[in-house]
């Protein structure tokens, strides 16, 4: 008879209460993780700084903002006080955010810089969407609200530009690399005003899909790195160089017509015949519209 088989039960125990506990603690530690990013999301949603608390009789409980403000009666406009930033003051932006990302180990995932254009902080999909969607991560939202602070101060436009690599888009959501890059565009442009209170009059949102990429496509890395979105705050030389004209044939459709006036009486250079145009010279409407359908990915008609 050997009197040591309770060696073996006794070890047992030792390593299932081992094994206990450690998982004990990493679920402890994944709640740790979790509390901080919901106390980073509560601080970005109040503007408080740092470990700034709030005190409970500040906040009115009675007024709920909503994610699209709109301009109150008798209020001045967002844009009055602000400056416009210059050169100097794009670096000194350029600067804090840059900061801001070195304390949260996050320079692989945004790059910014100052250019021709004005200052560019570009957010690689990696860490900011999912692959293939629009939506931006939940954890990512205090990063954006960091850099809505930065630029809060200046009344520069804001150009925001979606971006993809040359891998073909097709889903039912996003039907080509057209919809997903001016997706992500307008999902920035919404979270920077609806969520965090910018001026909605500085922003406009484009989508470039794969046809601006900023390196090769023909490596991962390259196409890793197109896929972003970029924030770009405009200096008044390139907002004045980058704003949109109207065709020449928009313009001469919208001046009013030649008038002169001989005697008291007016003569028009715009003629009769010109509005004489008859149902029979007008476009026949089309009795089909294309429909697209993703299982056939075709575009058919429909009646």
């Amino acid at each position: 008879m050997n009197h040591e088989r309770w060696l073996v039960s006794y070890a047992d125990f030792i390593t299932l209460l081992f094994a206990t506990f450690t998982a004990l603690y990493a679920l402890s530690r994944s709640d740790v993780d979790k509390a901080k990013q919901l106390a980073e999301s509560l601080r970005i949603s109040f503007g408080t700084n740092g470990t700034q608390m709030v005190p409970m009789a500040s906040l009115d409980f009675k007024a709920v903002p909503s994610d699209h403000p709109g301009p109150t009666p008798g209020s001045k406009g967002k844009g009055e006080g602000k400056k416009q930033a210059d050169r100097n003051d794009l670096e000194n932006v350029k600067g804090k955010v840059e900061s801001m990302l070195m304390t949260r180990k996050l320079l692989d995932d945004v790059k910014v810089e100052v250019t021709d254009r004005g200052l560019v902080i570009s957010l690689k999909e990696a860490g900011f969407f999912e692959s293939g969607k629009a939506e931006m991560k939940w954890d990512a939202y205090p990063i954006l609200g960091e850099i809505a602070q930065s630029l809060e101060e200046y009344r520069n436009p804001i150009r925001v530009e979606g971006h993809t690599d040359n891998i073909p888009m097709r889903s039912y959501t996003y039907p080509s690399n057209w919809e997903l890059s001016s997706g992500r565009a307008t999902e920035v442009v919404r979270l920077l005003t609806g969520r965090f209170g910018m001026d909605s009059e500085r922003f406009s949102a484009v989508g470039y899909a794969e046809f601006r990429p900023a390196y090769s496509n023909e490596t991962a890395a390259g196409r890793a790195r197109n896929r972003r979105v970029d924030l770009v705050v405009l200096t008044a030389k390139a907002e004045t160089a980058e704003a949109p004209t109207e065709p020449e044939e928009t313009q001469a459709r919208q001046a009013p017509h030649t008038a002169e006036k001989n005697g008291g009486a007016v003569n028009s250079t715009h003629s009769e015949k010109d509005d004489a145009m008859s149902e029979a010279e007008l476009p026949a409407s089309p009795s089909r519209r294309p429909e697209y359908h993703p299982a056939l990915d075709d575009w058919t008609g429909s009646p």
